[in-house]
């Protein structure tokens, strides 16, 4: 399972989790990072930005529109559901799939 700690402070999870994607592919084509540590946090990042609505959590979790050092960690793997948990606490993320 991966894990991958969003920061909150600054940006809302839908640009983190965007942010952070754009940051790790751009680590792995420049050859900064291990590559078997970058590969599974660019396909969690990127099924996050796939099949969450992210815009949608933001709006629902007041906590997650940034602004709030808050505690936020995306995990999932292959073949296991993403979850979200908001300082130690998991999200439902029921109702919050794309499509």
């Amino acid at each position: 399972m991966t894990q991958i700690e969003l920061d909150v402070s600054r940006h809302c999870i839908a640009s983190e989790v965007k942010r952070l994607h754009n940051r790790r592919i751009s680590d792995y084509f420049k050859g900064r990072g291990d590559k078997d540590f970058l590969e599974p946090e660019i396909a969690l990042l990127a099924r996050a930005l796939e099949e969450l609505d992210l815009p949608a959590l933001r709006g629902r979790h007041p906590r997650l529109a940034g602004g709030e050092a808050v505690a936020v960690v995306l995990s999932g793997g292959e073949g296991m559901p993403l979850a979200l948990t908001v300082e130690g606490e998991p999200l439902d993320l029921e109702g919050f799939g794309r499509g």
